[in-house]
């Protein structure tokens, strides 16, 4: 199997020679693997060239769909409080269902019914998410919130995501990792900008992003430093979006507030 992935990778190989329904088996068995170049070069990469080159039938895409969300990947011991593996095949998958919503996107061919629950098991995966490590030195990228800010993306620009109740619940999802003691190092708040710009498109208007954004000031936490890391994250999070916002020229009451108003960008 690993010997066709590197074919599929490096475009080695003949597709069409491939059992593909055996790859998908050790491609879903495997997603999360802690070999990180087997976890990122070889199955991830190859699911990018298989789906993005549309190499899969209606009836694979559909199936790895399923898969990648129900409660052994997407979930996978989601509600746990402990730090594990299991990350690896949440962020993964999560990355996997994001090439398939993308491509869907671009060209209607799924069931409309699993197309929505994976909109909204996309959205609320953030929300559940509790690991927030990003680059792990033995491991690799386990980055749990990039690869979520990516998914919540693709949801939200998705045409059957019309219900403007759950770009209420997106933004939760933001809020609930930007609040957190564990301070986001890797570039996360940059991965989470082009949410904001989706929700944008799908009409929340300047107001509410403001809104929004001053109430991740309120933070009643008892203990200094974990308010301290929760104030780090946004604060990185409102650099971001400030110079985002300055280069599009989008949000200017959100961009004024700011630069004049804020309480922790200096």
């Amino acid at each position: 199997m690993k010997e066709h992935l590197e074919g599929v990778v490096n475009r080695s190989i003949n597709v069409d020679l491939i059992d593909l329904n055996e790859l998908i088996e050790y491609m879903l068995k495997n997603i999360g693997n802690t070999d990180s170049y087997l976890r990122d070069h070889l199955i991830y990469q190859g699911f990018c060239e298989l789906i993005l080159n549309d190499q899969f039938t209606k009836e694979q895409l559909i199936l790895i769909l399923k898969t990648c969300l129900d409660d052994g990947h997407l979930y996978l011991n989601i509600t746990h409080n402990d730090l594990s593996d299991d990350v690896f095949t949440r962020s993964f998958s999560a990355l996997v269902i994001t090439l398939i919503l993308g491509k869907d996107r671009e060209k209607r061919s799924l069931p409309e019914a699993l197309v929505v629950e994976a909109i909204h098991r996309s959205i609320h995966y953030l929300f559940l998410e509790q690991d927030y490590r990003g680059y792990d030195h033995t491991k690799g990228w386990a980055h749990a919130v990039a690869h979520g800010s990516d998914l919540l993306t693709e949801a939200i620009r998705h045409p059957l995501m019309s219900d403007s109740q759950f770009l209420c619940s997106a933004l939760q999802s933001l809020k609930s990792c930007l609040l957190t003691e564990y301070a986001l190092i890797d570039e996360e708040e940059e991965r989470m900008l082009p949410v904001i710009d989706a929700l944008l498109d799908k009409g929340l208007t300047d107001g509410q992003l403001l809104t929004w954004l001053k109430g991740l000031h309120y933070i009643e936490v008892a203990d200094w430093h974990k308010k301290y890391r929760y104030e780090w994250n946004v604060k990185k999070f409102e650099a971001a979006l400030l110079r985002h916002l300055l280069k599009s020229a989008k949000c200017t009451q959100t961009a004024d507030w700011i630069i004049f108003g804020s309480p922790t960008l200096v």
